[in-house]
Order: C-alpha cells, then sequence, then structure tokens
C-alpha cells in the first residue's frame, strides 16, 4: 500500500493509531484467512454457497439397470443414502412430487416443507432433481386466496389446477395433464430431454423419504414405466379388480405423462377412484410396460391394526409410510426415522427437549 493510500484512508500522520508495520500484520493476518477458507477449507465456503442458492446438482449411479414387467426394487440399505456419491451427472433422475392436499390445509403443508427441505439440507445431491410441489385445483375462498399467494410468494412451491377441487372426478387427470404441457422437453447436455423422467401423484399423508425414492427410481426404466405399490396385493382387497398402484404415491415415466396428456381414454375416464383409473387407462391402452412393485417398502402405517400385504410396522428401508392422518402417527413415524438426529444440542442450554419416545433406527 502506498504512502498516498495511507494518507486518503486517514491511516498516517499524527495522531493515527495504525503504523505502517501494523498496517502490514494486518494485511498478512488477512491473507492468511483467504488461503484458510478458499484452498486448505474449501468445502466449508461451499456448504455457505449452498445454503444462499436454491438449486445444487445431484450425483448419479455408474449404471441403470434394465426394466422387466412387475419388477420388485431390491433392498436398499438405508445407511448407504447418506453416503458421499459420485459428481452430479445429467443423467441421473428427475422427478417431480405432487403432493395432492386443500387450499386450507396450510399446518400440513407446513409439516411437509419442513420434513422435505431437511432431507434435502442432508441430502445436497438431491437438490434440483427431486422437486416437491403443492397441488390443489382452483382457490375459491377469498380468504384462502390471499394466504395461497403469500405461501407462492415466499416458497413457489405450488400449483393451482384449473379444475374445481375434488378427489375422484378428474383431479389427477388434471394434474398429469397440466404438467405435461407446462414442463415441456428442454435441451440438455446437448440434446434433447424432458425436465423430468418421473412425475409422482402423492397423497399429504405420506411420508416420502426421498433418498430411497431417488435410489429406487435410478435403476428403473426411464419409459413405459409405472411405480409405486401395486394392487390388489391380495385376494381379499379388490380382487378382482385389474392392478393399478395405489394413490398413496405412485410415479409415471415422463412418456406416460404425455400420453394421459393426449389420450381421449383417460380425458374421457375421469370419474372414479383415482389411482384405480390411472391403472385402468393403462391397462385398457396395454401401456405400462415396465411396472415397479414397491412392497414391503412402500405401505400402510401400522397403528392397531393387523398386518397385511400393504400394512405393517415400520421397516428401515422404507421409501413411503402413507395412512398418517394425524400428529401423533406423523411423530411416531419422524420418530422412527430419526428425523430431528441433527438436533443441535447447544451445551443443554437452549434446547430442553426429551429424546424421541420410540427411535427405531441409529
Amino acid at each position: 500500500m502506498s504512502s498516498s493510500l495511507y494518507k486518503q484512508l486517514g491511516l498516517t500522520g499524527a495522531g493515527s493509531p495504525l503504523s505502517g508495520r501494523h498496517l502490514l500484520h494486518i494485511l498478512l493476518a488477512a491473507g492468511f484467512l483467504a488461503f484458510t477458507v478458499f484452498v486448505v477449507h474449501p468445502n466449508e465456503f461451499r456448504i455457505q454457497s449452498f445454503f444462499a442458492g436454491s438449486c445444487s446438482r445431484p450425483s448419479t449411479d455408474a449404471t441403470a439397470a434394465a426394466a422387466t414387467p412387475l419388477a420388485k426394487a431390491a433392498p436398499h440399505d438405508a445407511a448407504t443414502e447418506s453416503a458421499h456419491s459420485p459428481a452430479p451427472d445429467d443423467d441421473d433422475v428427475r422427478v417431480l412430487i405432487g403432493i395432492q392436499t386443500l387450499p386450507s390445509k396450510y399446518e400440513r403443508r407446513h409439516l411437509l416443507r419442513t420434513v422435505y427441505s431437511l432431507q434435502l439440507r442432508d441430502q445436497p445431491s438431491l437438490a434440483g432433481r427431486v422437486d416437491v410441489r403443492f397441488v390443489f385445483c382452483n382457490v375459491t375462498s377469498p380468504d384462502d386466496a390471499v394466504f395461497v399467494s403469500l405461501e407462492i410468494l415466499r416458497y413457489g412451491d405450488i400449483i393451482v389446477l384449473d379444475c374445481a377441487e375434488n378427489m375422484d372426478n378428474g383431479k389427477t387427470y388434471t394434474f398429469f395433464s397440466t404438467v405435461a404441457r407446462a414442463f415441456n422437453a428442454t435441451t440438455t447436455a446437448g440434446r434433447r430431454r424432458p425436465k423430468y423422467d418421473y412425475v409422482m401423484k402423492a397423497d399429504d399423508d405420506t411420508y416420502l423419504r426421498l433418498a430411497a425414492l431417488a435410489s429406487s427410481l435410478r435403476v428403473a426404466s426411464r419409459t413405459d414405466a409405472y411405480y409405486g405399490l401395486q394392487m390388489p396385493c391380495d385376494r381379499e382387497n379388490f380382487y378382482p379388480f385389474p392392478p393399478f398402484m395405489s394413490g398413496m404415491g405412485y410415479a409415471l415415466s415422463w412418456d406416460l405423462v404425455q400420453w394421459v396428456a393426449t389420450s381421449e381414454l383417460a380425458r374421457r375416464e375421469q370419474d372414479g377412484p383415482e389411482d384405480m383409473w390411472t391403472g385402468r387407462w393403462l391397462n385398457l391402452a396395454g401401456r405400462a410396460k415396465n411396472r415397479y412393485d414397491n412392497a414391503p417398502r412402500m405401505y400402510n402405517y401400522k397403528g392397531g391394526s393387523p398386518d397385511s400385504c400393504f400394512r405393517h410396522g415400520f421397516v428401515p428401508d422404507t421409501i413411503a409410510v402413507h395412512m398418517l392422518k394425524d400428529d401423533k402417527r406423523w411423530a411416531e413415524t419422524l420418530a422412527y426415522f430419526n428425523a430431528t438426529a441433527g438436533l443441535p444440542r447447544s451445551g443443554g442450554l437452549l434446547y430442553h427437549l426429551p429424546p424421541p419416545a420410540g427411535a427405531g433406527r441409529p
């Protein structure tokens, strides 16, 4: 630093608290700090950058297995889901999850945002690959319109479909067909590919473990694929209705989403149990040759009910738990999967909380 610059900064002359020697020491210390942050510990700087941004690229598996009809997803060790992954790759799976809910269910959306944002924080490779949105039909209440507008401005994770609110009279059809038009194919790495490989419809009483879901989809076919918990799973439930994937959460490959949007069959037959009717469209049209039945990794909450082919206790490699109808069930489920494992203790001074009851996994 020149003496003229010292003078401009008022750091020299009579009464100055700093001498040239002092400034030299300060500059050396600042240079050492910069070297430490950007060279010795660059990862810490990247972590801060991740929280400042909204989209990080995930990793990919080295291979993708060919799909077979009615394929059972291979068991997956939950511990591997938290392992460090290879560098991001444009061939990794991308999935849009549309959680069907109602405009007035603010508390449930708040819970789900928290649950899924923490999963994405703990698995940063999934950010930008797994896109969670909340889906409902036209908002008719002026009060709801104000609050939903605030949510859209704050979070940008809501899709409002142009339909009358319903469960089994076309909402799912409208969701798939709207998404097909809204997210057209894009150019990635010099070639055409869709923004999403899979689109999943999910219920707002379903807990999804995003890393397990992405890992399972990563080795599935990207075309003519239908993924979920297949029903009927025995002769006592829905038999002999033709097979379909349970409405707790099922996914279609992008080509099938596009087919739904242009299918006269799907457009004409919308009134009926939405999960059964989605399966019916595909069955009648001879579509979805690659079907992935994820039992027992997708199942209903057991509670005090007897076990069945679609309902049982928690398992470590779970992909989805359904029928979480109240806060008690959500708390029990989140405790089992150690959703609060990263809670900072701050020396026990700030967080006086009991340990989660019944935590099931290490």
